[in-house]
């Protein structure tokens, strides 16, 4: 009896693994492929937002002449951008002559525009806004003194704003600034530096301290607002020094981490133990979603209780033979334990350092990785792990930005891992999977073999890649589907098809969708979507049938002076019952009709996110969940949408995380850059430090 029982257990496994292996193909994009959700119905108003001395903070550089704020704008991201200022007064030595007072009683000071201090007159500077539409410039919001008195060595100048807060309470100032700094509050000092504290010169630096693992700290100061009007006074000195010819801050105010918040519908909330621009994908009761720099995290769906987490990298990719040949990495073990243990985020960075120099020491060649300066000055967006996994209902299959692949049934334990020869590192793409074949896409497409890693086929003609590959299945054939459109046969990783056009330059950045026998192809941005029918593609005709395309008009490409703006967009359309939704990276919304081909309105949203080098205000692919359309942008703000062909706005929901900051960056937790995910009556988004279930049961 024991031998029937074993012999039938062993023969239902075996059933059951081959039906996973020759079931439908798999998209981990968007968490389904499509990103529609039309059977979730969770609630639609949500939010987690703080109520501290910064819930309508705002700032003026004119004296207040009662106690109201009138009129004086709201501080929008934590930045201080009106003030006042006077100088320069020289000194014999910026450093030795810090704390001299040319203003006569500095701190008790309140000036008003126009007011003389000798040579000298308070007047008006401004730092420059969070502006969305300048997309890629590594500068910061500066108030720059020196552009408006000249820059000299070994002189003064201060600046003064007044601060409105209506409930008072504490609060925290960042700020790095050149050459030194000193601040008082309500005539209380409250910082003192007299020398340089500069460490995020330009956003690209955000990308190689994370890169480094590096932990860098600007200047800060905790202070209380009272209630009502707050007098904030800055002292800038030059350097004593022929070396900076800098005078300038940049100064943010946040809410302290522990603030209290107020919140509705948030039905957990669960820490991560990285950022990663990758999508979570649910499979049966759990969530999977990797983490920078290398961690694949194993949520329960229910509670957002993590269950295990695995690390793909060079050093978990070795072989044993590569193992016995490096007797050293018995020394790096207990390095590699206490990091995957370690729960604390700063104490992780510092591991990842020593981990990094250890594994350097005992074979720099093979554990190096090689990238280009563009991908390093990008990665604090990028990062390695933007690939979403991808999963077969019975294993979960990662790519990992370095090109390393590794498989793990749904308790966590790793069926295989393959580290994939690529050459150097660039934009990572998530994986998909058709027919028992995983593609993985860096600097060429590969495909492996799903039961074991092993590399089957490259494919050198598909070069250009962003986003994601998708599977599909047409006339019972699977095929693979690039960003730019191409098609591959997963067998053998023939090109089938290749849209016509120019190939060599830039396409775009969003991925497909495939609905039936349609794929909706984006190309330029928002400006263009070609509509291609592959119900009569066979394996000896793999021409698909053009059968439409949607452009913007001209004046969609046009700023109000006649300049161009490309309307580039990181999301994939959403395809909804004849309309196409598609979002660009500078918040707006443009609706389509598929059977015209025309455009039915477009519409700037009322969003707020925010634009650097390293940051994209919407990013997210607009997502249909239940009956509603949802879109996001990067500081935690989601609009809740009537899908259909007129614009109507349901509810604008804001999860306001706010992180403990050491670099001048709005404290705004980075929310979302991956579109939401729905089950039933719950949806998740992913933030780069939690992931939050939206819920009311």
């Amino acid at each position: 009896m024991r031998r029937i029982h074993i012999l039938t257990l062993m023969l239902a496994v075996a059933f059951w693994a081959a039906a996973a292996w020759g079931s439908e193909p798999a998209n981990g994009w968007r968490g389904n492929g499509t990103g529609l959700w039309p059977d979730a119905n969770p609630p639609l108003t949500w939010q987690r937002v703080p109520r501290g001395a910064l819930e309508g903070l705002r700032a003026t550089s004119a004296r207040p002449k009662d106690h109201q704020p009138g009129e004086t704008p709201l501080v929008q991201k934590g930045l201080i951008r009106d003030w006042l200022m006077i100088g320069p007064f020289a000194v014999a030595d910026s450093v030795a002559n810090f704390d001299d007072d040319p203003l006569g009683g500095e701190a008790a000071v309140e000036p008003t525009a126009g007011t003389p201090v000798g040579q000298q007159v308070w007047k008006a500077a401004t730092a420059p806004g969070d502006d969305i539409m300048v997309f890629g410039t590594a500068e910061l919001p500066w108030l720059d003194l020196a552009k408006t008195i000249g820059f000299k060595p070994n002189q003064l100048a201060y600046a003064c704003t007044w601060i409105y807060s209506p409930q008072g309470g504490p609060a925290r100032i960042v700020v790095q600034h050149a050459h030194g700094m000193k601040a008082w509050l309500n005539g209380r000092e409250v910082y003192r530096e007299p020398g340089r504290k500069m460490v995020l010169g330009s956003y690209e630096a955000l990308s190689r301290y994370e890169l480094a693992h590096q932990q860098v700290q600007a200047g800060r100061c905790d202070v209380m607002l009272r209630p009502g009007w707050n007098r904030l006074l800055v002292k800038l000195s030059s350097s004593n020094k022929e070396d900076y010819t800098e005078q300038r801050l940049c100064l943010r105010i946040s809410d302290p981490p522990d603030v209290e918040y107020e919140s509705r519908n948030i039905f957990w909330m669960t820490e991560l133990r990285g950022r990663s621009t990758g999508t979570p994908i649910i499979v049966g009761d759990r969530i999977f979603l990797t983490a920078e720099p290398d961690e694949l995290m194993c949520l329960d769906k229910l509670s957002g209780q993590v269950l295990w987490t695995a690390a793909i990298n060079y050093y978990e990719a070795l072989t044993p033979a590569e193992r016995s040949a490096r007797p050293g990495l018995a020394n790096v073990e207990p390095l590699v334990a206490e990091l995957k243990g370690e729960k604390d985020a700063a104490r992780r960075m510092m591991l990842r350092a020593k981990l990094r120099d250890a594994l350097a020491e005992i074979d720099a060649a093979h554990f190096k990785m090689q990238f280009d300066g563009h991908f390093e000055a990008h990665f604090g967006i990028v990062g390695f792990t933007m690939a979403t996994p991808v999963s077969d209902g019975a294993r979960v299959y990662v790519w990992h930005g370095s090109g390393v692949a590794a498989c793990y049934d749904l308790a966590g334990n790793r069926q295989w891992i393959t580290r994939v020869e690529t050459g150097p590192l660039t934009y990572g793409s998530s994986p998909a999977l058709a027919d028992g074949v995983l593609a993985c896409f860096l600097n060429r497409l590969y495909g492996l073999d799903a039961k074991t890693g092993r590399v089957l086929w490259e494919q050198p003609r598909v070069s250009r890649n962003v986003g994601a590959i998708l599977a599909a299945k047409f006339n019972g054939e699977s095929v693979f589907i690039t960003q730019r459109g191409e098609t591959i046969r997963p067998s053998d990783g023939a090109l089938l098809h290749r849209p016509r056009g120019d190939f060599s330059g830039d396409t775009g950045w969003s991925p497909g969708v495939v609905l039936g026998d349609l794929l909706y192809q984006p190309k330029y941005g928002v400006t263009h979507l070609g509509i291609f029918d592959f119900s009569g593609v066979k394996e000896n005709s793999p021409e698909p049938r053009l059968v439409g395309t949607i452009e913007t008009p001209p004046e969609v490409s046009r700023k109000s002076d006649g300049g161009w703006i490309d309307r580039w967009t990181a999301g994939s359309p959403l395809v909804h019952e004849g309309l196409v939704y598609q979002t660009d990276i500078y918040q707006t919304l443009y609706v389509f009709d598929v059977t015209t081909r025309k455009m039915i309105y477009r519409r700037e949203l009322d969003l707020a996110g925010l634009t650097h080098y390293n940051a994209v205000a919407v990013a997210a692919s607009p997502t249909l969940v239940g009956h509603s359309v949802l879109v996001c942008d990067n500081q935690g703000n989601t609009l809740v949408l009537a899908p259909g062909r007129e614009f109507r706005q349901l509810a604008r929901n804001s999860i306001a995380t706010q992180l403990d900051r050491s670099l001048p960056l709005p404290a705004q937790e980075t929310l979302a850059y991956a579109p939401p995910i729905a089950d039933a009556g719950r949806f998740y988004l992913r933030g780069e430090r939690y992931l939050y279930c939206v819920g009311d049961k």
